[in-house]
């Protein structure tokens, strides 16, 4: 047996510790910032503008992509990218070129070049609106039937389909090149209808403002891919209410496989100016009892909680892109609907335009930076008419990480997480009273456990 340092001990639990902090501060960016985002506003005779005089029969892949960079307003990434030795620095498309190798957009060939006086295919050009997007790259394609004329094994296939499923794109022949008129409807048909969006979301953000207190409940399901070893996937129903000034109460039923069967358990906790308290079973006795979370565990949720009523910078809001989709009821309400998506994947421009956080959630997020890869959002958004407030929000997400921590291994490779959240109750009377057991919980103890020599132990090479 072999004794582990306390030193390094120490090390491994602020590792764990910045991880737990990380994680929630995911979660909450899943949760709360895709609805208050758009993009300017788009016409074709815009795009077709940044053309240097009158178009081709075909558009070429640089003539697409200086397109695709004012549709979607895409700003040059941190890296400074070297230019393709196919591409000249004083080409007219030069620094949409940059951009677009900057943000992941174009890759280029194996040659190193990236064709830019090539004419682009549909599927490319479909391809690179998706990556704009920050469709899910992780993600298997969602199931289109016979929607998609591209074979399975298509590079493009899994990306092409998320397009269809979404309804952006219908049909598609991959050895057919785009044309300038059908290149300029296909970005306006994705990111064309920010007019109305800007004024919906100015009216959203509004309301917002003066949310002092909510109730939200849903489903969600969450599946972790864990490299080589098997997934984890996990169901729950949520309950929870909130209230700004005073935290947050959530009962979750939660459903995991236990060696081959679904074992279900309930956990309370609530989130307040005390700390956080979770009432919760013990695995071995199946006891529920409460625990009190060490404060220097966790981001301090309650600026977290009032972080998401605040309105976005429009460095955060330039991240994500709308949809305007109509109108319909649901249920007794007239609601619009509205597409977003959006992908997190600079965190250092995430940092600097979440100057409003605390010190605290900066570090947080600055740590991320080392653990996080992408954070792709996908999903829909139900607003009430008159009130401008939130009534149901559909959201599928992927979380990669990268794949060492601080120079250990990392073992999860990604979650997918999608939930249907109904909100109710606006700015009704809630009352968030913490239970007197919960008060005289103990700190959950998360120290590995000691040897009989006072150290630390684990198992070593014998």
């Amino acid at each position: 047996m072999e004794f582990q340092p306390i030193n390094q001990l120490k090390e491994e639990k602020m590792r764990m510790k910045q991880i737990n902090r990380i994680t929630v501060l995911v979660f909450v960016l899943l949760f709360s910032i895709s609805s208050l985002a758009y993009a300017a506003p788009l016409q074709k005779s815009q795009l077709l503008d940044v053309l240097p005089g009158e178009p081709g029969a075909e558009l070429t892949r640089a003539e697409f992509g200086a397109m695709l960079v004012k549709a979607a307003d895409l700003q040059h990434g941190n890296s400074v990218e070297k230019l393709p030795a196919d591409v000249n620095a004083d080409a007219w498309y030069a620094d949409s070129i940059k951009t677009l190798l900057s943000a992941d957009i174009i890759r280029g060939f194996a040659d190193g070049t990236v064709k830019p006086d090539k004419a682009i295919s549909q599927t490319e050009a479909v391809v690179m609106v998706a990556r704009a997007l920050g469709l899910p790259r992780v993600e298997p394609a969602r199931a289109v039937g016979d929607k998609i004329s591209l074979a399975d094994s298509h590079w493009a296939h899994d990306t092409y389909s998320w397009m269809v499923s979404e309804g952006l794109v219908t049909g598609v022949n991959a050895k057919q090149t785009m044309t300038p008129d059908a290149g300029a409807a296909l970005l306006v048909n994705v990111f064309g209808t920010a007019d109305e969006c800007a004024e919906i979301n100015a009216k959203i953000e509004t309301a917002n403002k003066d949310i002092k207190s909510l109730r939200m409940a849903g489903d969600m399901q969450m599946q972790m891919d864990m490299g080589q070893a098997p997934d984890v996937q996990t169901k729950a129903s949520m309950q929870s209410e909130l209230v700004l000034d005073k935290g947050m109460h959530m009962v979750m039923e939660t459903a995991v496989p236990v060696k081959g069967e679904e074992k279900s358990f309930t956990v309370e906790q609530y989130m307040t100016n005390e700390g956080i308290f979770m009432n919760m079973p013990d695995p071995a006795t199946n006891k529920a009892s409460w625990k009190r979370i060490p404060k220097d565990m966790l981001p301090n949720m309650m600026d977290l909680l009032k972080q998401q009523s605040n309105p976005l910078s429009e460095e955060m809001k330039k991240m994500f892109h709308f949809r305007y989709l109509g109108e319909e009821n649901l249920g007794d309400r007239e609601v619009i609907k509205m597409a977003f998506y959006g992908e997190i994947k600079d965190f250092s421009q995430m940092l600097a335009a979440l100057g409003q956080f605390n010190s605290q959630l900066q570090q947080t997020v600055s740590q991320a930076g080392g653990l996080l890869k992408s954070v792709s959002y996908l999903g829909k958004m139900y607003v009430d008419k008159e009130t401008y407030l939130p009534v149901q929000v559909k959201n599928f997400s992927v979380v990669t990480y990268a794949d060492k921590f601080q120079g250990q291994p990392f073992p999860i490779k990604s979650i997918r997480v999608e939930y249907d959240f109904k909100y109710s109750d606006y700015n009704q009377e809630i009352n968030i009273t913490l239970p007197e057991e919960a008060l005289q919980a103990e700190e959950l103890d998360l120290t590995p456990p000691a040897d009989v020599n006072g150290g630390q132990s684990q198992e070593g090479n014998k």
